[in-house]
């Protein structure tokens, strides 16, 4: 109909009031992984994979698959010193019995909308981190009803079957997922066989109200890969080389007669995790208040079997490795000329859970058992809930000085407190000294960007960040300090961040960017393992780390799209008591000086698009014990597809293909763990 039709002129009309305000710049601009990249298929079942092609961002996994964790580098930064958010929660765990920061299996790509990754001097409202931050937002329904199913059968016997429902309407949303991954793994006897599912729900309230709930539930079973080299009287020739690796702690292999060879094939880890939230948001004028909930918990049972009879038990325990930790996190934004100010903060509760030992063969342990320091290999341990406990509070503003220029300023005031560790949750009766750790710092940030002309942007970010220990090093640190390993007192680290960049846009097309940066990091806390005490953790005196990233993309005739990105980074120590020889020259262990990423993509409409990728690593410096290496450089070459086969107004089918490592690539992520050969996924996608 006509815009003039069914109207009197001569009535006035009775308008609201509407606000128009300009997009606010933000001074700090995430690289984003779309759900379109996520779709296409792999061996692994994670978002690790699709954030490999980041520039700065590297990977150090033993395997593909399975409950990996502390995988993921940042500038040189590990999870520990990173933010790992979940729809803007942190999902950082207590970390304990060798679990890690976070438990990558649990978030599922078929449930995730983006990824944002923040790199550097990020603003204060993202808090604690050193390296920046990595945002996963879950899948946003939109009005109306969709259903998909998803299969995936690839290399190694892996597949995946996945069913995701979700609809909005004037109540509410949901969202609906549910789905089985299952693969032999490319190292001995690691195995996976998973099962996961996921409730969202959201409903309208009066008021401009909105408020929600979830819940995210994983289990699954993972077999731990032997020690297969050609010195193990049970090797297999037929199996990649490889180190054995436990999934759990402490570990047991020391104390073994036969050491990391007395257990083998069969031997596994089962897991089951349940992660809940809880959140309700009003929107204001010009604004927006939030409260979000998150509690979770995680049990874990290892069974360890005879490498020559996989029918004998030789170990088996249970563990409350997360014991119903949970944070409350507030923030609200509110908007008014020029300003958008931003408030809010964050209390968490960290502890770890009992272990309990249900079955042990003594006769395959050496003596050292029966000593009471290590009483916890027979007995467990007792667990010590709610051992340290964070609080934060931020302010922010940005402000619009001009069309071309942004200023952003911060404060974050952090509190930091671990308490007194009972005796009886060392597993021994010679408990340390009584102590607690308690800190308070006042962290600034600050950022200003410049737009000189159409398309260029100049920003420059600045900011103190501080780092505590987890879990698991307070532990240690609180076992040991009496230890005379040079770790009497434990300092919490503090980083001076600088960043500069400059980035270019050309017709919404062509896009140039480079960025430099530099940390100096004061008391890095760092951790080695001492024959005869274990684990001891210290303070290295200072560690800087710099570098440079340069990324370009470009359209190209043929509907074609080229990218790329190029990685220098270097990281220095000094004053390391534990590397007083200087073996490593300073370097930090691991970490390459240069890393690559290209592509090449083929984009036509929504009926078929493909791609190729090409990912460099450079030589990294390891520290083997106390004997210096070098792991090699490598490259490797991936392709993926996806082809509409059929479309109505009721339904969309899509064939998924993909390869990775296409020239079988001889490469190791992590020292010790050679990585698969050329694998091949296809998959089908029906939505409905």
């Amino acid at each position: 109909m006509a815009w003039g039709d069914g109207l009197n002129d001569s009535v006035p009309l009775a308008l609201d009031d509407v606000t128009v305000q300009a997009p606010r710049p933000a001074t700090a601009k995430p690289e984003i992984v779309t759900r379109e990249e996520m779709e296409q298929p792999g061996i692994s079942d994670t978002v690790l994979e699709d954030l490999i092609r980041i520039p700065g961002l590297q990977l150090r996994r033993t395997a593909v698959s399975g409950n990996e964790n502390g995988k993921l580098r940042m500038r040189g930064f590990d999870e520990t010193r990173l933010r790992i958010l979940k729809n803007g929660v942190p999902i950082h765990r207590d970390g304990s019995y060798g679990n890690g920061p976070v438990d990558w299996s649990t978030l599922n790509p078929n449930s995730v909308e983006s990824v944002q990754v923040y790199k550097g001097a990020v603003p204060a409202k993202y808090g604690n981190t050193l390296g920046g931050v990595v945002d996963i937002a879950t899948r946003s329904p939109e009005e109306g009803l969709e259903t998909e199913i998803r299969g995936l059968y690839g290399s190694h016997a892996t597949h995946e079957e996945v069913l995701t429902h979700m609809g909005r309407n004037g109540y509410g949303s949901w969202f609906v997922s549910g789905g089985h991954y299952e693969t032999d793994g490319f190292l001995r006897n690691n195995t996976v066989d998973r099962n996961h599912g996921e409730l969202d729900l959201s409903v309208n309230l009066p008021m401009g109200l909105t408020a929600g709930a979830g819940v995210c539930w994983s289990t699954y079973e993972t077999g731990m890969p032997v020690y297969n080299r050609p010195n193990s009287p049970t090797y297999d020739g037929g199996e990649p080389d490889a180190d054995e690796r436990e999934l759990g702690g402490p570990s047991i292999s020391g104390r073994l007669i036969n050491g990391a060879q007395t257990w083998g094939d069969g031997s596994f880890a089962e897991d089951e995790n349940t992660r809940v939230t809880a959140w309700v948001e009003k929107e204001i004028k010009r604004g927006h208040l939030r409260l979000d909930y998150l509690t979770w918990s995680q049990d874990r049972e290892e069974t360890y079997v005879d490498a020559a009879d996989p029918s004998k038990v030789i170990y088996k325990r249970e563990t409350e490795a997360e014991p119903g930790n949970w944070s409350l996190q507030a923030e609200g934004e509110l908007t008014f000329g020029n300003h958008t100010i931003e408030t809010g903060g964050e209390t968490r509760s960290l502890g770890w859970g009992d272990q309990t030992v249900t079955e042990i063969d003594t006769s395959y342990f050496n003596g050292s058992i029966n000593s009471p320091y290590f009483a916890f290999i027979k007995e467990g341990f007792k667990g010590q809930e709610e051992v340290i406990d964070t609080h934060a509070l931020y302010l922010q503003d940005t402000w619009r000085v001009s069309t071309r220029w942004t200023l952003e300023t911060g404060l974050r005031q952090e509190w930091f407190k671990a308490d007194a560790i009972a005796p009886e949750a060392f597993g021994f009766p010679a408990a340390a000294t009584p102590t607690d750790l308690s800190e308070s710092n006042l962290a600034p940030r600050a950022a200003l960007s410049f737009r000189p002309w159409k398309g260029g942007e100049l920003s420059c970010r600045l900011g103190i960040a501080h780092r505590y220990p987890t879990s698991p090093e307070y532990f240690w640190w609180y076992l040991n300090r009496s230890s005379g390993f040079f770790n009497t007192e434990l300092a919490v680290e503090e980083a001076r961040q600088a960043e500069l960049g400059f980035t270019q846009e050309i017709a919404h097309a062509f896009t140039a960017e480079i960025r430099g940066y530099r940390y100096d990091i004061d008391d890095y806390i760092a951790s080695t393992m001492v024959p005869g005490t274990g684990t001891v953790i210290y303070n290295i005196e200072e560690v800087t780390i710099q570098g440079a990233e340069l990324a370009l993309s470009a359209p190209l005739p043929l509907n074609l799209f080229a990218w790329g990105n190029l990685t220098w980074q270097e990281g220095d120590t000094k004053g390391d008591p534990w590397d007083r020889e200087n073996r490593l020259e300073g370097q930090i262990p691991d970490f390459p000086e240069i890393m690559a990423n290209a592509g090449l993509d083929l984009r036509l409409d929504d009926r078929f698009t493909a791609g190729v990728t090409l990912r460099h690593v450079g030589e990294r410096d390891h520290l083997k014990g106390t004997t210096p290496e070098t792991l090699d450089a490598y490259t490797v070459v991936g392709l993926n597809a996806s082809l509409r086969l059929f479309q109505n107004k009721f339904t969309t089918w899509r064939l998924l293909a993909s390869a990775d490592n296409l020239f079988d690539e001889e490469y190791e992520e992590e020292a010790g763990y050679p990585m698969p050969d050329a694998t091949y996924t296809v998959g089908l996608s029906a939505v409905f």
